[in-house]
Parts: C-alpha cells; sequence; structure tokens
C-alpha cells in the first residue's frame, strides 16, 4: 500500500506521518490536527483524486499537496495544479526524490512563518482561497521572479499587484503602472522604452520610457493579454536581458526592474491560437497566482460590505448604515459576474438610494439584483410544475383524501388568485415601488393596478 510505505519513509526522515485510506477520513484528521504535506493519490475509493483538492485546501488552506500517480500524462500534471497542488511524483516514488519534496517544502514554510505580518493593501477577505493568495503574496515578496497574476474583471488583480510591490524589498522604490489596453500601438515602444528628441513627429524632446522609469522598482503590465504581437517581441527581449534601444537611439539602457503582470484572459488559449507569444508566457510564469471570483469566496462578502459601506458613507458624509438581512441576503445570493468592483458599484448606488434611511433593505438594490433575489426564490418554492403546450407553468390540483378532485370553477378562481397574488408581489419589488413603473412593466392601468392591489392587501409606497 502506497501509503504505508509513504509513512515508513517519512519517519525515516525524522518527520511525522499518518496515512488515511479516503478523503472523508482525511478531512477528518484535518479537523483534529494541522498538517504540513499531504500526499493525495490519484487513484481514490472516491474517484479522480484531483477533484478532491478543492475541499481540502477549504479545510486546510496552508497545506502543500503533493499528487501521486503512475500516470505521467501532462494533462493530469496541469489539472492537478490548476486545482492547486504544489508537486506532483509519479509512482513508484523512490527515497531520494521523496526527500527532495519534503525537504524543501519544509524549509520554505519555515521561511514564510514570518509572511502573516505582511501589508495587505486593501485586499478585504479571510476566505481559504484569499488566504491562499495572500500566502503566495508573501512568497513572491521574497524574491525578485517575474509575476502572473490571473483572474476575472473585478477580482482585485491591481491591489494584489501593489500588495507584491509594498512587501518586497523594493518598496521605497517606484510602481510604475501600464494599462496596456489602452496602449497604442504606434506608441507603445515608446512609451515603454523611451525615445530620443525627433525620433518622430512631436518628439520635440528625449524622453525615458517607463522600464527605465521603473529601474530598482516594479512594473505593472495590467492585462498584458491586451498587447499587440510585435510589442510581445519586444518586451521578450528587456525581460531576457534587462536592457532595450530608445527609439533613434544608439546606446542601450538598462534597468533593474521587477515585472508583475495581470490578465483576465486565457493566455494559454491565446498561445495555442497564435494570439500570444509561447516563449513570453513561459517567461511571464515564474509565479503564478490565481485570484477566485466572488462566488467563491466564502464568508468574503459581510466582510468586503462592512468595509467598503463605512468608506462610501464618509465620502458621502452620512451616518453609518445598518444592513438588513434581506439585503444581505440578496447579496450572497448573486452571482457577481463583475465580482468586488461590482459589489463596490451596487453599494454605492444602494447607500444614494437609502439617504434618508437609517438601514439598507432589498428594495435600495438595484433592479438585476432584486430580480435575480425574486427568480431564485420562485425556484425554491415552487413544486414540480406541470408545462402545457402553450408553455405556462400550471400547479395541477392535489385530489383529496377520498380520490376526488374539488370543482373546476374552484381550481380555476384559486389558481388565478395564486397568480395574481404571485405577479403582484414580483412587480412590486421589480418596480421600485413606482406605480408608474409598475404600469408600463404590467400594462395595467391605473385604476387597475390599484384594484388588484387592494384585492391581494399589497401597496405601492412610490408615485
Amino acid at each position: 500500500m502506497i501509503g504505508q510505505l509513504l509513512k515508513l519513509m517519512a519517519i525515516k526522515e525524522g518527520h511525522q506521518c499518518e496515512a488515511v485510506f479516503s478523503v472523508a477520513e482525511g478531512l477528518e484528521f484535518l479537523q483534529r490536527e494541522p498538517v504540513d504535506i499531504i500526499f493525495l493519490d490519484v487513484l481514490l475509493p472516491e474517484g479522480n483524486g484531483i477533484n478532491s483538492i478543492p475541499p481540502i485546501l477549504n479545510s486546510a488552506p496552508e497545506t502543500d499537496i503533493v499528487m501521486l500517480t503512475g500516470e505521467s500524462s501532462t494533462q493530469y500534471i496541469e489539472k492537478a495544479f490548476k486545482a492547486g497542488a504544489t508537486d506532483y511524483l509519479i509512482k513508484p516514488v523512490n527515497l531520494e526524490r521523496f526527500s527532495k519534496v519534503v525537504g524543501s517544502l519544509i524549509k520554505l514554510k519555515r521561511k514564510n512563518n514570518v509572511q502573516r505580518q505582511i501589508s495587505r493593501e486593501e485586499i478585504i477577505g479571510d476566505s481559504a482561497k484569499i488566504k491562499q493568495c495572500i500566502e503566495k503574496v508573501a512568497q513572491s515578496s521574497l524574491g525578485d521572479a517575474n509575476v502572473l497574476i490571473q483572474g476575472e474583471t473585478g477580482t482585485g488583480k491591481e491591489l494584489f499587484a501593489k500588495a507584491i510591490h509594498a512587501n518586497s524589498g523594493r518598496a521605497k522604490n517606484k510602481y510604475i503602472i501600464v494599462d496596456c489596453t489602452n496602449l497604442p500601438v504606434n506608441l507603445a515602444e515608446s512609451l515603454l522604452f523611451g525615445h530620443d528628441r525627433g525620433s518622430f513627429t512631436g518628439a520635440e524632446k528625449a524622453k525615458k520610457g517607463l522600464f527605465e522609469l521603473a529601474h530598482n522598482g516594479t512594473i505593472f503590465l495590467d492585462e498584458i493579454g491586451d498587447l499587440d504581437l510585435a510589442i510581445q517581441k519586444s518586451l521578450l527581449r528587456v525581460l531576457q536581458e534587462k536592457k532595450f534601444r530608445p527609439l533613434s537611439t544608439a546606446y542601450e539602457v538598462e534597468s533593474d526592474f521587477r515585472l508583475v503582470a495581470a490578465t483576465n484572459r486565457d493566455l494559454q488559449a491565446m498561445v495555442h491560437q497564435g494570439t500570444f507569444r509561447k516563449d513570453l508566457y513561459f517567461r511571464l510564469q515564474a509565479f503564478v497566482i490565481s485570484l477566485p471570483p466572488l462566488r467563491e469566496r466564502e464568508g468574503d462578502i459581510e466582510r468586503l460590505v462592512d468595509h467598503y459601506l463605512g468608506i462610501i458613507c464618509e465620502e458621502k458624509e452620512m451616518r453609518p448604515l445598518e444592513v438588513g438581512e434581506d439585503f444581505m441576503s440578496a447579496l450572497k445570493a448573486y452571482e457577481w459576474p463583475g465580482n468586488v468592483r461590482e459589489l463596490v458599484n451596487v453599494l454605492q448606488i444602494s447607500v444614494h438610494k437609502a439617504m434618508f434611511d437609517d438601514r439598507l433593505t432589498f428594495y435600495h438594490l438595484p433592479q438585476q439584483l432584486r430580480m435575480s433575489k425574486v427568480v431564485q426564490d420562485a425556484e425554491i418554492r415552487s413544486p414540480e410544475p406541470h408545462v402545457t403546450p402553450s408553455g405556462y407553468n400550471l400547479t395541477l390540483p392535489v385530489h383529496d383524501g377520498d380520490g376526488t378532485l374539488p370543482k373546476l370553477k374552484e381550481v380555476r378562481k384559486k389558481t388565478i388568485d395564486a397568480m395574481e397574488q404571485s405577479y403582484l408581489h414580483q412587480l412590486v419589488m421589480l418596480s421600485d415601488n413606482s406605480a408608474k413603473t409598475a404600469c408600463k412593466m404590467s400594462g395595467l392601468s391605473r385604476a387597475r393596478l390599484y384594484e388588484l392591489l387592494n384585492k391581494h392587501n399589497l401597496s405601492l409606497r412610490g408615485n
């Protein structure tokens, strides 16, 4: 058994080790005791071990996972590393290789014990996935290797780049930001590497490029996936040699910069498509930090709301607002395609709507979030519908205990009343309590709308 063999190897090297035989048993063990390294087999009773990496890291985010397999396929290896594995061992495992992996990981952990005190630079959150990213910020800050930060739009890539610089040995020197999305192709080389006087129309004097200005500091290339292929080629040489020639000059400039790049695009897919240079891609991957989307950051929405709500209220010179349960419930139910950036925008809109209130409620949220929550609640509460040929969903009446059905007239009235009440309830929420908006959305006249609202004991507070 591979587990017993590795246990014997670990004990021989002077380490404590326990062997468990299922992921469930392993997760239970992690609840009782901290673990530095987990050796995880690909073949498990529960299935593919790679699929078990996320729940293990959620339970023990600071633990290193080393995959074990008899397969040397790059497909398995790539999948394991993307899931969060730290290293990979091919079976049969020899003692020399095992000793080297364990020794390196233990040494790295000891070196990084100080990283708990790093400056987070406004990075808010304590979820397991964010803690993993903070760990990587600390690790990358110890050296000067290139860093690639990956993540969806709005996940905070710029904050993490700034944190890497602030915690590095270059913190007292310049931090240069380059937005590759808005970098004009015809002026890119001039802006990045500088130019001499008269090198192009409008170049009235020589000017230093951003890479030269970043000497002894950090240069952050935001959205590097948007760089033109020609600029990618020039950038590759600069990363390799740390020197470049400004436009229309006969001399080269050396610059001791540290590169941090970020992207919301799949660079590997772009390499296959020929829109991103393979050699540059590998050069950027010295250290990779993959930021999780907000929907995967369990428990962080409350912390983010508390942080940004205080800032927004202070900026607007308002008293602090309380957060209603219905407001927070809607935030937690939303998918957040725009991530933290979208959350901050939603809070700004909600605070503006609550200008004369003491508490943020469901009705202060933008229509998109309210609609999303209403739809989600309706899907949870609705019984299995019967879909008619015309496409309408109907809940069929349940027969009485004696096997009889209620009268059709009675069923028709109850069904219409229930449908009206459900529709009007959603209409009130989605119309911002505005009668004008409700009439426009429903196609009802104002008189008929109020007649139905009175019938079902509902009301609109707005005009």
